[in-house]
């Protein structure tokens, strides 16, 4: 024997390095191993030595030492350093990989724990936690781990025995590999695949069958896709390999139509492959794998097939393919709010991907994504959104389950979509009268929206005359009747909801005509206070809803972002919503939804929500704050975007005691000043002078008179202990920096915590800014002179 293992080469290195005798248990201790494996070792070690004629002395009582090793100790140390190439460590998991492999092509021979240790130089322990796991891997392939006096191996259909094989090959190990003689191949395979099929199956067989292979594609004028290639070469290789051991399929055909499959050219050239391979390799693949053959032809399209009844199928499988695509497509589009369905170039791409897929589907062929990893890494956001997509489609249309590899090839396709989707977006922005506030606006979007080209800034008069064909969408402070494009509804000094509705519209799916609606209607719509749990396991709260709503959901488990997680069921005795925030302290907030129920539309909607919830700092600032299932119902009943806001609502936020119609104040100072004692008395401020210096800071920003004798002066501060307003109107308008150069009589001052985001109070303080930018509003609040109709004026609707 000339191969030393590592810990046989770890061994010689030691005794070299010793100049007396030494005990065994001497080694055993530095090696780790017992003193009973390190004996086995010494008679391979001797064989080793006498090549180099050098002696291993033994001492009784003594142990043992090299001698006469002087003048080949150069060159021993040499092959001992080459020893040490040749025998790379093992990882575990390479380990059960290779012993996994080993077992399925020799399912019919028994193996035994002392041998596997024996081969791999490993304690029985280690390998029976290897078994252990792989008896985990089989059971995933139905098949199941037998033991017996004779030893160890593993029973099962023959076709999930090739699928597990297949499975396996694919995450094969890599391992430096020359390809001398196979480099027609290795060209399309790449060398931790070829080092793979080569160690399992040997260089004559994967050169024979790919020359085979590349017959078919030039007979047909058909050059298969690599990962195709690779998945029919691994298969045929396997059913060759399997059948020299004397295993085969022995599966009842089910086809409808089988009598008609011999008669496609498809079929004939499986019969034709599976009898030269009989004749060269001497064995008898039956019928049942010519027809196993003939399905990965059709699914990988490597075979036209001619006859009518091959048309008819086609047909039917274009069709499929086309409503499986188109409706995958439309639901992502809805779901993150991108146009796709108008790229033709990809929408081809991906039915001619579909195809096939749906083929392999059918004949549950499973091929091995070589990217998968990459894709998670790269795109997981994207990968979840399809895996969502395919999972709801697929029940929908009432097809099997598709596997996450065939997912990871269409998230490429989606990817590509994405990536040709133009980035630049050309906006008008309106103002009351173009001018004023329209320059720290427009200062404020290009620098939060770099990829947003103002094209112009208009008024409300030029905007009618405006042709509005070179712009995708408009930026407005006030309400503007239009039907041309979409337009957004901002404040004029851009607010946190205002870049987040932007940030919304940029990703729309098409830019249409409609205003873009953003918020939570639809998880406002079906969630319920009982559907709501605080920090429970997903066990737990699945066991909960079943038997709540007495049913027997499964759901699939999709993470689409490191804080938000969905799980996905299907239920046609209603629709369940249920929610599980994870917000102890010491972690981040992470929030989980449950969704079952049978309607595509609304889950399709509910998931939409979720996916641009999930960005949302306000939604993740306000889960960490509060605890009770109430208040969060608060949060989306407040950000459902269609309900009307009620006087009450009005009334918690503005307090009747921090209103004063008849102010005394003749100047912006006195009035500033007479507001922020409002507050102060009321108990909202920590400290009247800091805060009234909050203020004037952000005074000194810009201006906060918004035009129609109205001001929006405002203060976020540390110094603000509930975020509120006070509103004063004084007796005459006096003089205030504003947008429309004129004096101001009415002024609502915001008082916001330096720390609010989300809150109910913010909330409604941004529905009072927006009501200020309508004209009809400011015209009556002006005219009021009652607490009363402030209240309703804001929540009019």
């Amino acid at each position: 024997m000339s191969n030393l293992n590592n810990r046989q080469v770890e061994f010689v290195k030691l005794l070299l390095k010793e100049n007396e005798y030494k005990p065994i248990k001497y080694f055993s201790t530095f090696l780790k191993t017992s003193c009973k494996t390190l004996q086995k070792d010494l008679r391979v070690i001797e064989k080793y030595l006498n090549k180099f004629n050098i002696v291993l002395a033994r001492k009784r009582g003594t142990g043992i030492m090299i001698v006469n090793a002087k003048d080949a100790k150069c060159l021993l140390y040499n092959n001992i350093k080459w020893q040490e190439k040749e025998c790379k460590k093992v990882s575990v998991n390479e380990r059960r990989i290779e012993i996994a492999r080993n077992m399925l092509i020799n399912s019919g021979t028994a193996t035994s724990i002392q041998k596997l240790s024996d081969m791999y130089y490993v304690s029985k322990t280690s390998i029976s936690a290897d078994l252990s796991c792989i008896e985990k891997w089989v059971s995933n392939f139905n098949l199941i781990m037998e033991r017996s006096v004779e030893g160890t191996r593993i029973r099962g259909n023959e076709v999930d025995i090739r699928k597990m094989l297949n499975f396996l090959l694919a995450k094969y190990p890599k391992r430096d590999y020359k390809n001398e003689g196979l480099y027609d191949i290795a060209a399309r395979i790449d060398p931790d695949t070829l080092s793979a099929l080569s160690e399992s199956f040997g260089k004559d067989k994967v050169s024979y069958i790919n020359q085979y292979l590349v017959e078919l594609e030039k007979k047909y004028d058909c050059r298969l896709n690599d990962t195709y290639y690779i998945n029919l070469l691994t298969h045929i290789l396997i059913s060759l390999t399997r059948a020299l051991s004397g295993k085969q399929i022995k599966e009842k055909i089910v086809e409808e139509n089988y009598n008609y499959l011999k008669s496609e050219r498809a079929y004939e050239e499986a019969v034709n492959m599976i009898n030269r391979i009989n004749e060269d390799f001497n064995v008898k693949l039956d019928e049942s794998e010519v027809y196993y053959l003939y399905q990965y032809f059709v699914s990988f399209g490597l075979v036209k097939n001619t006859t009518q009844n091959a048309d008819e199928v086609l047909d039917k499988l274009n069709f499929k393919a086309k409503v499986f695509t188109e409706k995958v497509t439309n639901c992502i589009e809805k779901i993150i709010h991108i146009d796709i369905s108008n790229d033709e170039i990809i929408m081809k791409s991906l039915l001619l991907h579909v195809r096939p897929m749906l083929n392999r589907l059918n004949y549950d062929i499973k091929v091995s994504n070589p990217l998968m990893e990459d894709i998670k890494k790269e795109y997981p956001e994207l990968l979840s959104i399809c895996e969502i997509a395919v999972l709801m489609i697929s029940h929908e249309l009432k097809q099997k389950e598709i596997p996450i590899d065939e997912i990871g090839y269409l998230t490429l396709y989606y990817q590509t979509a994405l990536e040709r989707l133009p980035v630049k977006k050309r906006v008008y922005v309106v103002c009351q009268s173009g001018l004023g506030t329209s320059q720290l606006l427009t200062t404020r979007i290009k620098k939060v929206f770099p990829q947003l080209e103002v094209a112009g800034v208009l008024s409300v008069s030029m905007l009618k005359k405006r042709n509005l064909d070179d712009v995708d969408f408009i930026i407005s402070t006030v309400p503007i009747d239009i039907k041309e494009k979409p337009y957004i509804l901002v404040s004029a000094f851009l607010n946190d909801q205002d870049i987040k509705n932007i940030s919304k519209i940029l990703t729309d799916k098409h830019l249409g005509t409609n205003n873009i609606e953003t918020g939570t209607f639809y998880i406002n719509k079906f969630i319920i206070e009982e559907n709501i749990f605080f920090n429970e396991q997903d066990a737990v709260i699945i066991k909960d809803l079943n038997k709540k709503y007495e049913i027997n959901i499964s759901f699939r488990s999709i993470v689409l972002s490191d804080s938000v997680s969905v799980y996905i069921g299907f239920c046609n005795q209603g629709s369940i919503l249920a929610l599980n925030i994870n917000n102890n302290i010491s972690t981040d907030v992470k929030v989980e939804f449950y969704i079952a129920m049978e309607d595509m539309n609304v889950m399709t909607n509910i998931l939409s929500e979720i996916y641009h919830l999930r960005t949302s700092k306000e939604f993740a600032a306000y889960l960490r704050k509060y605890r009770n299932p109430k208040k969060i119902m608060d949060y989306f009943k407040m950000y459902a975007g269609k309900m009307e806001f009620s006087e009450d609502d009005f009334r918690k936020v503005i307090k009747k005691e921090n209103t004063k119609l008849n102010m005394d104040a003749t100047t912006k100072e006195e009035a500033l000043l007479e507001l922020v004692t409002l507050l102060d008395n009321s108990g909202a401020l920590l400290d009247k002078d800091a805060f009234l210096n909050d203020v004037y800071y952000r005074e000194k920003l810009g201006p906060s008179g918004i035009g129609n004798k109205i001001a929006i002066p405002h203060g976020k501060s540390k110094f603000v202990n509930e975020t509120t307003a006070a509103i004063g109107k004084t007796k005459v308008p006096i003089k205030w920096e504003s947008l429309d150069n004129e004096p101001v009589q009415f002024i609502v001052l915001f008082a916001v915590a330096d720390n609010d985001k989300g809150s109910i109070n913010s909330l409604l303080l941004s529905q009072v800014a927006i009501k200020l930018g309508q004209d009809k509003a400011c015209k009556s609040l002006l005219y009021t002179n009652n607490t009363e109709e402030i209240y309703r004026i804001f929540a009019e609707n």
